[in-house]
């Protein structure tokens, strides 16, 4: 088993018992993909990454938003190697909210992306993302009154985004990543308006940020993760950060585009994940990650904020014929 501090070790852990991807606050979506996802360079042993199998995987977010919104996120996760350094990845939640404006959900956002990735060298592999979020809705569910909800409430984003990334890792030690998130088609049709004539008094509580026909702008992304991993069982931490580019804009109440202050801004998050594997080929692997913040943006239209998160997961590797485990 190789070993890392202890220090990422006993943060990992701690997450683990806050029973705490998609994959923290401020995420618009990219850090669950391809290269840019957790733990995205393991291997099964010496010779063969997952990445070298076709992986079904299921998993189960839950978190909790803005005025204590409950948010849950099932998904279904697909990777396919397309050739000896490629990989196909695909990425599909269902939505679902439950808070003091309305229980709802939908279908959320669909991912795509493919990743090419260099032969292991001196100690390093290398991966390198490209794909699109693909957003599925126009971000306009109401609460059956015609009241328009905000961004939390909303299954997914009402645009269409690029994604694009790269990742390292030295041995089994220590991963970073770094990814960009940019709206490319814009269609938010989100209705929310703290001022509606129609609405009751939670509805204009100015904790929810004003997004009505929402114009979001890009993100950026670091990952830095320490790693204690064997053939079994392995256990990843350390801080995950967005910053977002600009302030965004909304539509106010004579239909002119108004700037959302301090939209713009850092965010990080202290991440962790672990697995174990099972069969004796090492063809299931359940696991876990969470989430939490440490420093925040003063607003968030998107409805990306999160007091915490946590994933139960579970996977399955297709054509996985090495012998593991006794």
């Amino acid at each position: 088993m190789k070993h890392i501090s202890t220090f990422c070790l006993s943060i990992a852990m701690s997450l683990g018992a806050l029973s705490a991807g998609a994959q923290g606050s401020g995420d618009p979506g990219l850090s669950a993909i391809g290269g840019l996802r957790s733990g995205a360079a393991l291997a099964f042993d010496e010779e063969t990454y997952e990445n070298d199998r076709v992986e079904l995987n299921l998993g189960h977010t839950m978190a909790k938003g803005e005025r204590d919104v409950v948010i849950n996120m099932p998904h279904a996760a697909v990777r396919i190697p397309l050739h000896e350094h490629g990989y196909l990845d695909t990425r599909l939640p269902f939505y679902a909210t439950r808070g003091e404006l309305a229980k709802i959900g939908g279908i959320g956002d669909l991912t795509v992306a493919y990743t090419h990735f260099l032969p292991y060298a001196d100690g390093f592999s290398w991966q390198f993302t490209g794909g699109v979020e693909l957003g599925l809705t126009n971000a306009s569910l109401t609460d059956g009154k015609g009241r328009g909800l905000p961004m939390v409430y909303q299954p997914g984003q009402g645009s269409t985004d690029l994604i694009l990334g790269a990742s390292g890792q030295y041995k089994d030690f220590v991963s970073f990543a770094v990814g960009y998130q940019q709206p490319i088609i814009r269609y938010n049709g989100n209705d929310y308006l703290r001022s509606s004539p129609i609405n009751e008094l939670g509805y204009s509580n100015a904790d929810y940020p004003l997004s009505r026909q929402l114009y979001r702008n890009g993100d950026l992304m670091l990952r830095v993760e320490g790693h204690l991993t064997g053939t079994r069982a392995g256990i990843s931490a350390g801080p995950l950060v967005f910053y977002h580019l600009r302030n965004d804009l909304y539509l106010d109440i004579n239909n002119n585009y108004r700037e959302s202050f301090d939209s713009k801004g850092f965010t990080m998050n202290l991440a962790g994940s672990a697995f174990y594997r099972m069969g004796r080929y090492g063809q299931w692997k359940v696991g876990v990650y969470g989430a939490v913040p440490i420093a925040e943006r003063d607003f968030y239209p998107d409805g990306t904020s999160r007091q915490w998160l946590i994933m139960p997961n579970i996977s399955y590797f297709f054509g996985q014929d090495a012998l593991l485990f006794e």
